[in-house]
């Protein structure tokens, strides 16, 4: 999960100040975990439609693959990553390749300096649908999208001091000249690089004054390929924490910002007086054009609230304030238990896809994520859950994919709990994009809005040692913001049988169904069936 807003460092340090009895994150007095698997497997999937057009498909996935929890003193590593190979039986099926994982990484070079990296990849569908991928054809987007970056806090007398960076980078590769209803045309998202620069200073109330004081600023851009697009954002501001009783207190801030986004004209055909569209389906940039200001905001920025902080488990924060040029609404619930974990966010911001996706990535963490998989095609199901918090879905950041900037608005909550042989998660959320495009855009029109409502759940049981049961559910509806696309329901769900055979090879079978359904278009309801062996060193 992710709350942005700028007053983070500030509420950072007020839930210390309102927690002086918490104990600080560390590494166990054990100081050492180290678990990594390689395996290979080998599926065989049968896929056929119960209503719709479409023939019975069958193709056989080759995979090799590496799930990781390291953690020592040093350093903590989690990753999943898998490279799966698809032969399709028959002319219907096609061959494909795919890399899909989530990689999470943390060093520790000194005391109080750490470096951060993580990364993902996955596939989304590009067939104005915005489940899962269910088979291996032309009409899906294989995503990439990492970051890296150092982190600094230390202490210096009374003052706390911080200051991060961080490099992303994005990419999208697809096929946008599919032939399907509402197939964006020039307007989806090619490639970015991200950078994030912040820092603060302050003291918690009681050490210097009653009242807290933090001072931060920050430095945020995004170079897009598509257009040549630039997103700036300068960022200073003061924050204050008064204590009212031993676990609230009253927030606020107050300080100035500037965002630009500007970009340069597409390559207009001199004969039919189109934009050129190149053969990945993207608009050509007319490198000669002068370079405009599509979204200019500057000012002066505000918000206050209240933070509850009961225990070190549990805390609460809701803002209201000033930016963007309205109003601004955001706060977050955070619970944490021995064996579970719960995290609400309401958030408001200018946002891109390259930026929202690397974002996603950079929040995750949390002990033994569970690594929601397909079984049929091996892609990552949109969450990754953690009993122990940190968990993320990427549900909606991976849905209606376009290279425009935009006002996000919306909620998600996350759920994850372990207790003995049963381990379940549910993630749900709500959001809502207002676009930010030049005059005569028409793909996405300035200020039209597209919202996406998702949920996704998941259910496992250990019946033995050798045993276990894995279910999933899952279902996004999706109201694009005009252009031709077509609103879209996509529902389904799948149970997996798992079965270890001797101490390295594991055996498991499934079944699945997924349904979709668009505006008038007819229901197609397809229903999978999938049985495998993996060999893990």
């Amino acid at each position: 999960m992710r709350a942005r807003h700028i007053a983070s460092a500030a509420s950072l340090l007020t839930l210390a100040c309102l927690a002086t009895a918490s104990p600080a994150v560390a590494q166990s007095g054990s100081g050492r975990q180290v678990n990594v698997t390689p395996y290979l497997g080998v599926d065989q999937v049968v896929i056929a439609p119960l209503k719709g057009d479409g023939d019975v498909l069958t193709y056989t996935n080759v995979s090799a693959g590496v799930t990781a929890d390291m953690r020592t003193r040093r350093y903590e590593v989690v990753a999943d990553v898998r490279y799966d190979h698809s032969f399709g039986w028959g002319s219907q099926t096609s061959d494909a390749d795919v890399i899909s994982g989530i990689l999470q990484t943390q060093v520790n070079l000194a005391r109080g300096l750490s470096l951060n990296a993580g990364a993902l990849a996955t596939r989304v569908r590009t067939d104005g649908f915005s489940g899962p991928v269910i088979r291996n054809n032309s009409l899906t987007s294989q995503i990439y999208s990492g970051y890296v970056g150092p982190t600094y806090a230390t202490k210096v007398g009374d003052f706390d001091v911080a200051a991060s960076y961080r490099l992303g980078y994005t990419r999208v590769e697809d096929d946008v000249t599919a032939a399907f209803p509402g197939a964006p045309s020039g307007g989806s998202f090619d490639q970015s690089w991200t950078h994030s620069l912040g820092a603060s200073v302050g003291f918690v109330p009681g050490t210097l004054l009653p009242v807290g004081l933090v001072a931060s600023g920050g430095y945020d851009r995004e170079d897009a390929r598509q257009l040549d697009q630039r997103f700036e954002d300068v960022w200073g501001r003061v924050d204050a924490t008064l204590p009212v009783a031993p676990t609230v207190a009253l927030v606020g801030g107050v300080g100035y910002e500037k965002i630009e986004i500007s970009q340069r004209s597409p390559l207009i055909d001199t004969v039919t007086g189109a934009p050129v569209i190149n053969s990945s389906g993207r608009y050509v940039t007319d490198e000669s054009s002068p370079r405009a200001l599509i979204y200019d905001q500057d000012g002066i920025i505000w918000d206050a609230g209240v933070l509850w902080r009961p225990n070190h488990r549990t805390s609460l924060e809701a803002r209201v304030g000033q930016r963007y040029g309205s109003m601004t609404y955001s706060g977050s619930f955070v619970w944490t238990g021995r064996n579970s974990s719960f995290a609400l966010v309401v958030f408001d911001g200018i946002d891109s896809f390259g930026r929202v996706i690397n974002s996603n990535v950079a929040a995750l963490s949390g002990n033994g994520l569970n690594v929601v998989r397909n079984p049929f095609t091996g892609d990552l199901g949109g969450c990754a859950f953690s009993a122990t918090g940190g968990g993320q879905c990427f549900n909606d950041s991976l849905t209606g994919i376009t290279d425009a900037n935009f006002r996000y608005r919306g909620v998600t909550a996350q759920y994850a709990m372990r207790a003995g042989p049963w381990n379940w998660g549910v993630g749900a959320g709500y959001s809502q994009r207002k676009f930010i495009t030049p005059r005569g855009e028409t793909v996405f029109v300035d200020g039209t809005r597209d919202e996406n409502w998702w949920g996704t759940a998941t259910l496992g049981y250990a019946i033995d040692r050798q045993s276990t049961i894995d279910t999933t559910a899952y279902v996004n509806y999706f109201n694009p913001a005009g252009g031709g696309r077509v609103d879209t329901v996509n529902y389904g769900g799948f149970a997996s049988y798992n079965r270890t055979l001797g101490r390295r090879l594991t055996a498991s079978a499934s079944l699945g169904i997924d349904a979709a359904k668009a505006d008038d278009f007819e229901s197609v309801i397809t229903a999978m069936g999938q049985l495998g062996l993996r060999y893990g060193f």
